[in-house]
């Protein structure tokens, strides 16, 4: 009784039809699974186990493997010498069609397949109202990654003081920034961006978004690609520098809904691009606008790096090490992965190219969260580096957030509205909020080159066809004149001597090709 996968597997490919055809024309009788694995067509005195159907080769793999498949057999027929010199070259004519009809069959097979980009971000309250902030903050701070407190139930007490009172705050601070047709900014920002990412990549992609703990859902944008039937997915942690709390999270949750599947998908990510020209320039574009050449138009340039806990960066350390202030002066091999590190190389990266001098910029991280000061988060803080700024004579700063690429409530209220009141209470007069990259031209055709460099390479190219396979073309003739460039320039020798040379010769050949 035949199984239903099975059943299936037996049916002819229609994008591959003109290729067996052209296969039954060259004599062969069979196309098998077994190609890639014997390394060429059975022959007829050894029938295949699926008899003389074929088998689904729909991918640029299977046609790149059958290709070379094509090699092994005609170099084999050739070391039996059962080839004249003119059957030889209407095969290498057969050979040039095979690979041809191998591409067309290839591009047909794939014509239909496309790739998913998911735009990955934290997310936002679904309206300003309290309880939807409290429905948000529970989901946000109730994370493992976010909050690592140990017992448990230690975490639930201070999940519930915190619920208890931050909820009415936060609310406040969101309706400061909501919009009133478009809501969130962090929501029609992201929007925004996966309109245009899409536009950019073209009909081959596919570009949505998700966010970890509001609408819609990192598990239900996995789903909704499989069921669309999109099996190969490009995840985007929408976060520059690494950390667990954000990067972390979001592929954790990525991973395991995408284990829990029948069919589980392909993924391939885009990792922290910190230190990659495309967002580093695209950075420096948004920045230049507001501080001018070399920082002229300001006092002064601080870089405000969302906060972390201690204890978070230095997990991400190799060997034991721990975050300190060495990881502020360089990256190493132990440091690598450190959030910290990370933003320092940013820092320094976009003062080069900026044009910026020492002291004309700085480093400062902001919104941390914290009961009492009872956990140590990476220093100095935002809003005391703020006043110390104002009190030390700065009187127009520009404030650049390059660990957010959307603007959202940490940049549009915490920076733009709470940041500056904080710094003219201090004696500061005007403080310059730089916007993130969100949508902007350069970001997008940056972001659009990070998201291709982890495309799968799915469709065999002729060229690629004939890497893979150097069988026709100009190879052909140029393994065709190499032979009678041998053939008539070898020395006199005894029968015997030139039967054994020829044969040294054609093995030499056949390791080429």
């Amino acid at each position: 009784m035949m199984v239903p996968w099975a059943a299936g597997m037996l049916q002819p490919q229609p994008a591959l039809a003109p290729l067996l055809r052209q296969l039954s024309a060259s004599g062969w009788t069979t196309v098998s699974p077994s190609l890639a694995s014997k390394g060429g067509p059975r022959r007829p005195s050894q029938p295949s186990a699926f008899r003389s159907t074929s088998a689904p080769l729909a991918s640029g793999l299977g046609v790149a493997s059958l290709t070379a498949c094509a090699v092994g057999h005609s170099s084999r027929r050739r070391r039996r010498g059962a080839r004249s010199t003119a059957r030889g070259s209407n095969t290498s004519v057969q050979l040039e069609s095979l690979v041809a009809n191998a591409h067309a069959a290839s591009q047909l097979a794939m014509a239909d397949e496309k790739i998913g980009v998911l735009l990955m971000n934290i997310g936002t309250p679904a309206s300003t109202e309290v309880n939807d902030v409290r429905d948000y903050l529970a989901r946000f701070l109730g994370d493992d990654r976010v909050i690592e407190i140990e017992p448990k139930i230690l975490k639930f007490i201070i999940l519930q003081i915190l619920l208890g009172f931050r909820p009415q705050k936060s609310a406040e601070a969101y309706k400061a920034i909501w919009d009133e047709s478009r809501g969130s900014p962090l929501q029609f920002r992201t929007e925004d961006l996966t309109k245009d990412l899409q536009q950019k990549l073209g009909d081959d992609f596919v570009v949505r978004h998700c966010f970890q703990y509001s609408a819609p859902f990192t598990t239900n944008a996995v789903r909704e690609f499989t069921e669309d039937g999109i099996d190969n997915v490009i995840l985007v942690p929408m976060f520059p520098q690494y950390a667990s709390s954000t990067v972390g999270t979001c592929l954790q949750d990525a991973y395991e809904v995408g284990a829990k599947m029948y069919c589980t998908p392909c993924f391939s990510v885009v990792p922290p691009f910190y230190k990659t020209p495309q967002f580093l320039h695209a950075q420096q574009e948004q920045i230049a606008k507001v501080v001018g050449p070399h920082g002229c138009n300001v006092d002064h340039t601080l870089f405000s790096f969302h906060g972390l806990p201690t204890e978070q960066c230095s997990k991400t350390h190799a060997k034991g090490t721990m975050c300190g202030p060495a990881c502020a002066e360089r990256i190493t091999r132990t440091n690598k992965n450190c959030y910290h590190g990370q933003c320092h190389e940013t820092a320094r990266q976009l003062a080069a190219l900026l044009g910026l001098k020492e002291g004309q910029w700085s480093v400062a991280f902001q919104s941390r969260l914290t009961l009492r000061n009872t956990i140590e988060w990476i220093k100095p803080y935002t809003d005391e580096t703020l006043a110390e700024l104002a009190k030390s004579g700065v009187r127009r700063l520009a404030l650049a957030a390059p660990s957010f690429t959307i603007d959202c409530l940490e940049t549009c209220e915490e920076l733009s509205i709470t940041g500056q009141e904080q710094f003219k209470e201090a004696g500061g007069e005007e403080l310059l909020v730089v916007p993130c990259v969100n949508n902007s031209e350069h970001w997008v055709t940056g972001l659009s080159q990070l998201v291709k460099l982890q495309a799968p390479a799915w469709q065999t190219t002729a060229e690629a066809a004939a890497a893979a396979a150097p069988i026709s073309g100009r190879f052909g003739i140029w393994r065709q004149e190499r032979h009678e460039h041998h053939k008539h320039n070898e020395p006199t020798e005894s029968t015997a001597t030139s039967k054994q040379a020829k044969t040294t010769q054609l093995k030499k050949e056949v390791l080429v090709a």
